[in-house]
């Protein structure tokens, strides 16, 4: 089914495997495709390479929530239509469209994604939270690195995000025994933030978001890439990003407007975002 969202008065998206949403300053991102488990195609790619983008410039957009259609958040490739007329080249050029056209720039998007993983999530769509800023996980969510049952190695980011999430010793083992992880386990070892009832998944995903928005979207989006960059920054790297950072922030009227609503007992009202400030802090 076709799905259209307006954004603005001039565009209209219209996808065949999301659905998108837009209230609240949150916007929700549902992979829809229900009857194959939500499995990635290159139509599902295409249309994530082309709303990512846009999620980015638009400033109605302050959160955004990741899930999944049905039972399943995502099943990886889908194996029933994958692609068997390619070259080593040709494969290795569509891997790499993948990964720099929309694992990438999902991992770098200037505003906190929520990965709301509401069933099985497997191969790439086990590693597809990974590149979020938080997972919430449903208590029927499960965790699969599966790439070994069909001889391949862990894609969409995995070998980058998953030992930074569970360690060294641990990534190697989920990678290599391809072994299922639910919810509860997941928690324990640090693939996802939070785990609840299922009924109560998108409300608490929701509730999040909802406190993020409250909040100033030039900070945040600082915040975000900073915090990304110290996970292999030095501390005195740090440090200079640090400094750089605060000095376009106490300039941001952001920062004017906060500091005005503190005066005033009342709460701030902030316009700006991250596609309508200057960048160049980066």
């Amino acid at each position: 089914m076709c799905r259209r969202h307006k954004l603005k008065a001039d565009t209209v998206m219209s996808y065949e495997n999301i659905i998108y949403e837009l209230s609240d300053r949150i916007a929700t991102v549902t992979l829809n495709r229900p009857d194959a488990m939500n499995a990635t195609t290159d139509g599902l790619y295409g249309e994530l390479q082309d709303l990512i983008p846009r999620l980015r410039n638009d400033p109605e957009v302050a959160c955004v929530i990741l899930t999944g259609a049905g039972r399943g958040f995502c099943a990886g490739a889908d194996l029933k239509n994958r692609r068997t007329d390619l070259t080593p080249l040709q494969l290795s050029a569509r891997h790499r469209w993948i990964l720099q056209e929309i694992m990438e720039p999902l991992y770098r998007l200037e505003k906190p994604v929520i990965a709301a993983v509401n069933g099985a999530a497997a191969g790439a769509g086990a590693n597809i939270p990974l590149a979020c800023d938080f997972v919430i996980a449903s208590d029927k969510a499960s965790f699969t690195q599966s790439f070994a049952k069909v001889g391949l190695v862990p894609d969409f980011g995995g070998l980058y995000f998953l030992q930074r999430a569970v360690g060294l010793a641990r990534a190697k083992e989920l990678a290599f025994t391809a072994r299922k992880v639910e919810a509860a386990e997941a928690l324990e070892i640090g693939l996802v933030n939070k785990v609840v009832p299922h009924d109560e998944l998108m409300a608490e995903a929701r509730a999040m978001a909802a406190l993020i928005v409250q909040n100033a979207p030039t900070a945040v989006a600082m915040a975000k890439t900073l915090l990304n960059k110290s996970e292999y920054a030095t501390f005195d790297q740090m440090i200079e990003y640090e400094i750089f950072g605060q000095t376009v922030a106490f300039i941001t009227p952001d920062y004017m407007e906060g500091v005005m609503a503190f005066r005033e007992k009342r709460k701030p009202v902030f316009t700006s975002g991250p596609a309508q400030t200057d960048q160049s802090w980066r």
